[in-house]
């Protein structure tokens, strides 16, 4: 099998694992594929976004980082300020794809840039939903606004005083739309009283009645 051919087959499934592979290829997943695989890797015909994990070369400049990040190293959804720089609540653009996930806390490195997976407790483990992207007929998973609020005070709670000053410093918009309620159900979760501490000072300084 050639590139063209395997491409071609693959068109449908432009993010794939090894474990897929052997599913959709049957018996042409042989030693002689598995070369052609080290080759089109180092041609960059094949990405390697971590051990078992490809994406289509040609997608290279095509696909957000954030799409292949909750595949990456599930269970885990894109969230802090990754998902806060998305929805505009920060102003900065923030080039580390940061998630959240219920496993050890990890670091991934590709040619897609760096991704940080940083543990929560299963019972908090939620609040986000699932986004479609068309261009790999994908979807990947994105915390609610709130959630990853929520998620940055927890996963910050020893540096953070929950002072209006220091809620400041990091620019939170006032122009959001930030929901009340959501925010205190989020934080319940984590049956932390500094969370919900900081979860109830935001709620004043930025949610209007």
């Amino acid at each position: 099998m050639n590139y063209i051919e395997f491409r071609q087959k693959m068109e449908d499934f432009p993010l794939f694992s090894t474990k897929e592979l052997k599913l959709i290829l049957r018996t042409e997943f042989n030693r002689s594929f598995l070369n052609n695989l080290e080759n089109w890797k180092k041609k960059g015909y094949i990405l390697q976004l971590k051990k078992g994990l490809y994406l289509l070369g040609h997608l290279r400049h095509a696909v957000d980082p954030m799409v292949l990040a909750s595949k990456m190293y599930p269970p885990a959804y894109v969230s802090l300020e990754k998902a806060l720089g998305y929805y505009g609540i920060i102003p900065e653009a923030v080039f580390v794809t940061t998630c959240v996930t219920s496993r050890e806390t990890k670091e991934i490195s590709n040619d897609f840039g760096k991704f940080t997976f940083r543990k929560i407790k299963k019972t908090a483990f939620g609040g986000y939903e699932a986004i479609g992207k068309k261009e790999l007929g994908i979807s990947f998973n994105l915390a609610l606004p709130e959630k990853a609020l929520v998620d940055f005070f927890y996963l910050n709670r020893n540096m953070l005083d929950g002072s209006q000053l220091q809620f400041e410093s990091y620019r939170f918009s006032d122009d959001f739309k930030y929901n009340k309620n959501k925010l205190i159900k989020f934080a319940k979760f984590f049956e932390n009283k500094k969370v919900l501490e900081l979860t109830n000072n935001f709620i004043k300084f930025y949610v209007a009645g």
